[in-house]
């Protein structure tokens, strides 16, 4: 068919030819952003990893900080607090108002950066 005789016929056959050219194209642009997304789905797991570390040494220092104030073990009051997945790593106190430093091990999800978070607290 000459390009005379593609102007003759009905627009919907137009579509037809160019729609029966452009099978697979959809796979092929599947495919080539599939990368993309799942790299994209890991670090926000990452950033979800980091963020929750972070808050669980954060709490963790703050009850071990409690504890030394009253006397008790700032060690003891660090692990029990602290949720399944976050390894205590050190605990230790520093200054005249009980002051703790807790240092934490990230979920083994957390494969970008260093998988160590550390906080500080102190109680009156």
């Amino acid at each position: 068919m000459t390009s005379r005789d593609l102007s003759v016929l009905p627009s919907r056959h137009r579509g037809a030819r160019r729609a029966r050219r452009e099978r697979g194209t959809a796979s092929l642009e599947f495919v080539g952003l599939l990368p993309v997304v799942l790299i994209a789905m890991v670090l926000v797991l990452q950033l979800f990893a980091a963020a929750y570390t972070a808050h669980a040494a954060h709490q963790s220092a703050r009850d071990a900080a409690r504890a030394y104030s009253l006397g008790e073990s700032p060690q003891a009051a660090a692990e029990a607090s602290l949720p399944g997945g976050v390894d205590l790593v050190s605990v230790s106190t520093f200054g005249p108002h009980h002051g703790v430093r807790v240092v934490v091990r990230a979920p083994s999800v957390l494969k970008i950066g260093d998988p160590h978070f550390s906080s500080e607290a102190t109680m009156p």
